[in-house]
């Protein structure tokens, strides 16, 4: 009878696809065969939900996991990101920031990386807080000329970079603070602090054309805002906020959101009160949209959330993630999908990562 260890090589290459992160680590550590698979076979593990990049451990070595699907914390040794803050993350990516401000792509689970040009003068004062969000057009993994934009700043102005290009390029379009960005259908979409959402054609000198709202703004955008690609379809979603305080902390809680369709050929925007089957993933990583049928335990219908970015200065005492849940769209309610006695430094909220293992197949 066959040993599980002699099984044919192209077998187990098969098997690993079914597997998430976790098992695929599992299925490494069995046998030196099996292991050689897991690493050759280049098999990115099966679709699942994101998982969380917490907090680096205070003895710098080990950075703070949590997996949804398993409900499990992970303490996962990657050097790459041995005193690095993470700013956000797509298609499995980290945009990570050093203490000199030395910036960089990372696939934590692959461990390539791309070097980022130096990054242009924010404000009078640098500080890690003036960088709010960073997106890519596409996976680095499956193309070469992606697109990454950052925005930063206390006025919310955005650049992007491509491979190649020596410096970032400003995005100089003055229309107030942004408040979300999204690529879209090839495209990336801006809404800005008046609730005014564009196009922007990228390029030397960037363009900017409006697409919406037509008619009835939306609700004041003086919360929390994202654009959202849900099913080939462009959402912008307004996170209601509430902000507390006591004698010794200051910070936030998710109250409500609301969610509205853009459609762009009538530039108008229409209620959007229910998300059938699917859950999306917000906070200062890329959104995430995924179908709840295919991972037990996930929340149809939902809207999970992690803390949104602090810009403002607060003690920089370690404290509890006080706004951490998924708002159920139906019931109009919040309830914690997280323990509560987790602690994060206030500089670096809770980052949505799709583990993405798959490998760059050209030079």
């Amino acid at each position: 009878m066959t040993s599980w260890s002699d099984l044919d090589y192209d077998v187990l290459g098969h098997i690993v696809t079914f597997l998430p992160l976790a098992d695929h680590h599992r299925f490494s550590a069995v046998c030196r065969n099996w292991r050689w698979v897991a690493k050759h076979k280049h098999c990115s593990p099966c679709a699942q939900l994101p998982w969380l990049v917490m907090r680096q451990e205070a003895s710098g070595v080990r950075r703070k996991f949590f997996n949804l699907t398993e409900n499990r914390e992970y303490y996962i040794d990657i050097p790459h990101l041995y005193e690095q803050y993470c700013h956000g993350s797509s298609y499995g990516w980290l945009f990570i920031v050093d203490h000199k401000f030395k910036g960089r792509l990372l696939n934590p689970f692959t461990s390539e990386l791309y070097e980022l040009p130096e990054f242009p003068k924010m404000d009078a004062e640098m500080n890690r807080g003036r960088i709010v969000k960073a997106i890519l057009s596409d996976d680095p993994s499956v193309k070469s000329d992606f697109t990454v934009v950052f925005s930063y700043g206390m006025d919310r102005q955005a650049v992007f970079w491509r491979p190649g290009d020596s410096a970032w390029t400003y995005i100089r379009c003055m229309l107030g603070a942004i408040k979300d960005a999204v690529f879209f259908q090839g495209r990336l979409y801006v809404v800005y602090s008046l609730g005014s959402i564009y196009t922007i054609k990228l390029g030397p000198n960037p363009t900017a054309r409006l697409v919406g709202p037509k008619g009835p703004p939306p609700p004041p955008l003086n919360g929390v805002c994202y654009l959202v690609d849900f099913m080939d379809e462009l959402l912008l979603v307004h996170r209601s906020v509430k902000n507390i305080r006591d004698s010794s902390d200051r910070y936030v809680v998710t109250k409500h959101f609301d969610v509205h369709k853009v459609d762009l050929a009538t530039r108008r925007l229409s209620p959007c009160m229910d998300l059938g089957d699917y859950a999306i993933f917000l906070g200062v990583s890329s959104p995430v949209v995924v179908d709840s049928k295919q991972f037990q335990g996930c929340k149809r219908n939902s809207i999970y959330f992690t803390d949104v970015h602090v810009v403002c200065k607060l003690s920089e005492r370690e404290y509890g993630c006080h706004d951490l849940g998924v708002y159920d769209m139906k019931k109009d309610i919040v309830e914690p999908y997280y323990p509560p006695e987790i602690f994060q430094p206030i500089s670096e909220p809770p980052i949505w990562l799709t583990p993405n293992c798959n490998r760059r197949t050209f030079n």
